[in-house]
């Protein structure tokens, strides 16, 4: 026997129904399986982007802090600032050196380094790489003082910041404080890690 009209439509409206509840069956099921994201998950990642913030952002912010803070310090971009050939034969060197990325990671890198770290008529130093002479050239010091400056750098193992150069005993703070532009803190170069 054929089903009246009144039969199909209570028909599909019992499939339809039985096929909404499937589907919100599903998407119960695969909302409680999923981990959901804990307030400490959310400030690693903020703390993770906001980590080198004297890197302005834009495209190529990432693939630099991927790629080239993996093996350098990311002060030797700081104080390296260089034009798009310089940049990109650094890059090439790298590569030729092992780093790893994409064609498009590359460009990326170049163009941001470019645009963001032009060359520079002040010159920098790295303080925890310097020399006793080069710290006396640049701070106009006498070399004794740029002596007792390396002395106490290696005894901390290190500046991390200006005021912890300044807390050399008997440094002159002012000649520190004046030439803080053209002193970068870290390391230039770190130990590749292992892959």
């Amino acid at each position: 026997m054929k089903p009246g009209p009144n039969k199909t439509v209570i028909f599909r409206g019992l499939y339809s129904l039985i096929l909404l509840s499937a589907c919100v069956g599903i998407i119960a099921i695969a909302m409680s399986t999923q981990t959901p994201v804990s307030a400490a998950q959310t400030a690693d990642s903020s703390a993770a982007a906001d980590a080198h913030p004297e890197f302005p952002p834009g495209e190529g912010r990432e693939a630099v802090l991927r790629l080239c803070v993996r093996c350098h310090s990311p002060n030797i971009i700081l104080a390296s600032g260089q034009d798009r050939r310089g940049w990109e034969n650094t890059i090439t060197k790298m590569a030729r050196q092992g780093a790893e990325g994409s064609d498009e990671d590359f460009t990326d890198i170049a163009d941001y380094l470019t645009a963001n770290f032009p060359p520079s008529a002040v010159k920098k130093v790295f303080v925890n790489m310097a020399t006793d002479k080069q710290i006396s050239d640049l701070l106009g010091i006498s070399l004794e003082d740029a002596k007792a400056i390396v002395a106490y750098r290696d005894k901390v193992k290190g500046f991390k910041s200006l005021e912890d150069m300044k807390a050399v005993p008997n440094v002159d703070a002012k000649k520190i404080d004046a030439k803080k532009d053209q002193l970068v803190f870290g390391a230039g170069v770190t130990k590749p890690q292992a892959k």
